[in-house]
């Protein structure tokens, strides 16, 4: 299994490669975000891995990377040494990079602090920060969202966010049950100690620093992240791009990969 260590932790991640072996292919590096991992994204491996070399890899705690343990201090700046460790024990100068929700908030600002190492940033459905009406939300009638992860576990509080109409996406019965199974792999104390963390990050002041090529996917529909808020991220970065995509709420990389897919390699044709 591909497994690295990197910032003195180790990660797992998969590479799927269909390009062309007589061509230089260009690197994308999909991110996803809180509570998931990189099996999310094996419906988008046929979209673009023709075109680019697709690297998913498993956040801290997530998938089959290692955990950090019950007492472990989550903070955004370790993720983000994780992810800069990750390209450098890869070998990898640069990628274009698509962060989906909080992997969207942490590429926007380790676009700022290492521009150099990105060709192109695709934000999927990403905030800025997790307001408190957001926090709310996660917290399902509970004290608050630490609390409701401890009372219901990984996956109960996936399947009672999804069934209060939530973003997560199943589409049909059967892919519900594979999304919160796939939640409940992950340890409660890792959402407790991430959900503790990400909330005192806002990288809205980082916004007019970025300086790499940026594609916002926007959803049209969510109810965590209103479409107005998207647009003012788009008129915040500089010669930033914005693509609406009307799916059903917020994980729109679920139920419009095809329209998010032709998106990011329209998007990156243009930079070539």
């Amino acid at each position: 299994m591909p497994k690295i260590i990197a910032n003195n932790y180790e990660m797992y991640y998969e590479v799927d490669d269909f390009t062309d072996p007589w061509k230089q292919a260009e690197t994308i590096w999909i991110q996803h975000g809180f509570g998931r991992n990189l099996n999310f994204w094996h419906h988008w491996i046929p979209l673009l891995a023709h075109k680019l070399r697709v690297i998913r890899r498993d956040m801290r705690g997530h998938g089959q990377s290692a955990d950090p343990g019950p007492e472990h201090q989550w903070s955004a700046e370790e993720l983000l040494l994780d992810m800069k460790g990750f390209l450098d024990a890869l070998g990898l100068d640069q990628v274009h990079y698509l962060g989906e929700s909080i992997g969207g908030t942490l590429g926007i600002a380790f676009a700022v602090r290492w521009p150099e190492r990105l060709k192109s940033l695709t934000l999927v459905s990403a905030p800025t920060s997790i307001p408190p009406r957001v926090q709310k939300m996660f917290s399902l009638g509970y004290e608050d969202w630490p609390t409701a992860l401890g009372k219901l576990g990984s996956g109960g509080w996936a399947r009672k966010l999804m069934e209060s109409g939530g973003g997560l996406t199943g589409g049909n019965p059967a892919h519900s049950e594979w999304v919160i199974e796939q939640w409940g792999h992950i340890p409660t104390h890792v959402l407790q100690g991430l959900c503790r963390a990400v909330p005192t990050v806002d990288v809205a002041p980082l916004l007019s620093q970025i300086k790499v090529p940026t594609l916002i996917l926007a959803p049209a529909n969510s109810a965590f992240e209103p479409l107005k808020g998207q647009v003012a991220m788009r008129d915040a970065i500089p010669g930033a791009r914005i693509a609406v995509i009307d799916g059903r709420g917020h994980e729109i990389y679920v139920d419009q990969a095809e329209a998010c897919a032709a998106a990011v390699l329209k998007f990156v044709d243009s930079l070539r």
